[in-house]
């Protein structure tokens, strides 16, 4: 492996364990059909039924148009029922079908898992955490899929 003059920088390992964890939570949702593009948005549907989709755009950091995708794939799914408001014919309500209903607690439940995982790798009890402490948590947390 070619040597990394940045690898202790909390830059790098964010981005390391970011792409782990995302990766971790990828193979946790296989078995339900769903990616981590998507998995935010049957939880917010869950909590939100009849949410619009501008308001759910507003409630992400992602664009709009990787909003509009997603949910697309979510109705086409049979997850997402996407329908026209009543009031305001600009705005599409949103809401889990039986369907996604149903799939919810095996998300949250895949959620949760992912959560204690990450949780596991913080250790520190004071509060405090030193660069060199969080860069060995994002190392640690980089280790996840090392089976």
């Amino acid at each position: 492996m070619i040597a990394d003059k940045n690898d202790n920088t909390i830059s790098k390992q964010l981005h390391t364990a970011s792409n782990m964890a995302i990766r971790v939570l990828e193979k946790r949702l296989k078995p339900y059909g769903v990616n981590q593009a998507q998995f935010f948005f049957i939880l917010k549907l869950h909590d939100d039924p009849g949410i619009t989709q501008d308001q759910l755009v507003r409630s992400d950091s992602r664009h709009q148009s990787n909003v509009n995708r997603e949910i697309a794939k979510l109705a086409k799914m049979g997850l997402v029922d996407k329908r026209q408001s009543a009031t305001d014919g600009r705005r599409y309500e949103l809401k889990l079908t039986a369907t996604g209903e149903a799939l919810y607690p095996k998300i949250k439940a895949a959620l949760d898992e992912q959560e204690t995982v990450l949780s596991q790798c913080l250790s520190v009890t004071d509060g405090r955490v030193s660069q060199a402490d969080f860069v060995a948590i994002l190392k640690q947390i980089a280790q996840l899929d090392a089976e």
